[in-house]
């Protein structure tokens, strides 16, 4: 599969508490898309997408500890609901005003409780994977606090892989994922960085720690009922089961909902870009 690659403009934000780095790409007069990555992913996810892309200015962030965005300050954790913060602060700060949303997996989950939680910036809503928060039963609370702690505390000082080459950074992230090696290269070239020895991942290595805190089944459900904003969600064929599940309990609790299905997996959107966007411009542009 050939992947076009559009020429972007590289971005630095600049927040109270941390700075957010990004691509963009599109008139920066059009509406706004803002595009949200998964976990461990980074702004690159979206660059397929990027030239099929019209009437739009698209801005995808590397989320903190992502990409090159920087990462959160030493004793600090990467909770689900401090990425709200995040999104909160940069809309505000750039005074964008209502925008668009599109989400992939952890930017779906993050994008679905925004768009719940501020309404009034959120117009359209496109989540890709992700069917809001995921959930831990209630009894289980003091045992994920206990081992996100420890598992923390065992992190310090642990020295991150490093890779001889860029191509072998790019062909472990390949066999550990269901997409292609050139989805693979897309995603690894915005996460490396230089060291001695050869390449070694940007990422933060405290995304990898168990959270100590998820919501209930029954928070979960209270903020997608309070999503207002119209949403599209996009599935692979071959995308996580869980969230083809997780539609029976909650896809009735959206106002307004529609579900498309692509051929593909967990990055339907990297592997099936012109369908992808196909199915976001019709949903944003009713």
């Amino acid at each position: 599969m050939k992947i076009e690659i559009t020429p972007m403009k590289t971005l630095n934000y600049d927040l109270p508490h941390i700075s957010l780095a990004g691509l963009s790409w599109g008139n920066e007069d059009n509406p706004k898309i803002i595009a949200l990555h998964g976990w461990l992913d980074n702004a690159a996810s979206y660059t397929p997408l990027a030239a099929h892309v019209t009437q739009y200015h698209v801005i995808a962030i590397d989320w903190p500890g992502h990409g090159f965005s920087a990462h959160r300050p030493a004793g600090a954790t990467y909770q689900l609901l401090d990425y709200v913060y995040d999104l909160y602060c940069l809309i505000e700060q750039q005074g964008w005003g209502k925008v668009h949303i599109v989400g992939h997996s952890l930017g779906a989950i993050i994008g679905a409780i925004f768009a719940a939680t501020f309404p009034e910036l959120v117009d359209k809503l496109v989540v890709i994977e992700a069917l809001g928060p995921m959930v831990a039963a209630p009894n289980k609370t003091q045992e994920s606090i206990r081992k996100s702690a420890m598992a923390q505390r065992n992190l310090v000082n642990k020295a991150k892989p490093v890779h001889t080459c860029a191509q072998s950074a790019i062909d472990a992230r390949f066999r550990v994922s269901d997409f292609s090696l050139d989805i693979a290269k897309i995603l690894v070239m915005r996460a490396l960085e230089p060291v001695a020895g050869g390449y070694t991942w940007r990422s933060d290595q405290r995304l990898r720690l168990l959270s100590p805190w998820r919501m209930t089944e029954e928070q979960a459900q209270d903020v997608i009922a309070k999503i207002k904003a119209k949403t599209l969600l996009i599935i692979g064929t071959k995308g996580l089961p869980w969230v083809r599940e997780s539609l029976h309990s909650r896809g009735q609790l959206f106002d307004h909902l529609t579900v498309t299905e692509l051929a593909g997996g967990h990055h339907v959107h990297m592997e099936q870009p012109v369908l992808t966007w196909s199915a976001i411009s019709t949903h944003i542009a009713q």
